[in-house]
This record gives structure tokens, sequence and C-alpha cells, in this order.
């Protein structure tokens, strides 16, 4: 596991840890920098390294899920065993990060954020089937698609 000190890119939670002597992406300038550099918009807490499912945690949090309960385990799976391997898949996940935290934040200050969390969930029971029946791509498009759709909301 890598560790970087605070205040620089590779301790940032927009920071992408890409590997040892190499650049990883930054989702807030949207560029690379070494994981050493220094960061003028650092905020505490990797999130690529930790591994962030944000939907997906909030919603297992809110039903009392364990962290490694089916449905985070799955969609862990998904990204680090499927979509990881891919440009697009890689982009997407970078997409993910930076928008996600924002919308769970929204939904944690929403009226009936339980009644959102659990329809959330309901469709993460769903992609969780596709995942374990080996449908990837139909589970990464209705996961993104989820996504969206909260957002909206």
């Amino acid at each position: 596991m890598y560790y970087a000190e605070m205040n620089t890119c590779g301790s940032c939670k927009y920071y992408k840890y890409e590997g040892e002597n190499t650049k990883g992406y930054c989702s807030w300038y949207r560029t690379y920098y070494y994981p050493d550099d220094s960061c003028d918009h650092w905020e505490e807490g990797n999130v690529s390294s930790s591994g962030g499912c944000f939907l997906t945690t909030a919603c297992c949090e809110h039903k009392g899920l364990p962290d490694d309960c089916r449905e985070l385990t799955a969609l862990r799976y998904l990204r680090d065993e499927y979509m990881k391997k891919y440009d697009f898949g890689q982009a997407l996940i970078n997409i993910y990060y930076e928008k996600a935290p924002a919308i769970v934040d929204k939904i944690n200050h929403m009226a009936d954020s339980d009644e959102i969390y659990e329809g959330i969930y309901n469709k993460i029971q769903e992609i969780v089937v596709m995942i374990e029946n080996k449908k990837y791509d139909d589970a990464v498009c209705e996961y993104i698609k989820l996504m969206f759709e909260v957002e909206r909301s």
C-alpha cells in the first residue's frame, strides 16, 4: 500500500495513485502529477487508494451492512478486476470519484434520504446480480446510469 505525506498530491482525495515514480491523475485539476508534488487544492483522504464506492458505501452504511458485504465486494471486484483494465473504465472511475461524494452529500441533506437510499440499494442489488452473472458491461452501464439519475434528482 502507498502512503503519501499530507499536503502532497499522493494523499489528496482528488488524486488517483498510479504507482511508484509514475504520475497519477488529479480529478480537481484534471491533469497528472507525481505523488510527492505539492498540492494547492489539497483535501485529506485519497479516495482512489482507499477504494471509495461512495453510493454503494452510503447505502450499505444506511442499512447497517459491514464493509465486506456482498454488495461492496461485488462492486469493488467490478472496479478493480474489470473496469481498471480498460481506458474507458478508468475514465468512468475518475468521473465517479469526482461526482459521487457531492451526490452522497446532497442525498444526506434531503428530507427523503431514507427512501432515496432504499431505491439506490434496490438498484445496486440488480447490479450485483449482473456482476455475479459476469454481465460486466451491463453492470457498468447500469451503475453509471444510476449515478447520473441520482445526481439529477
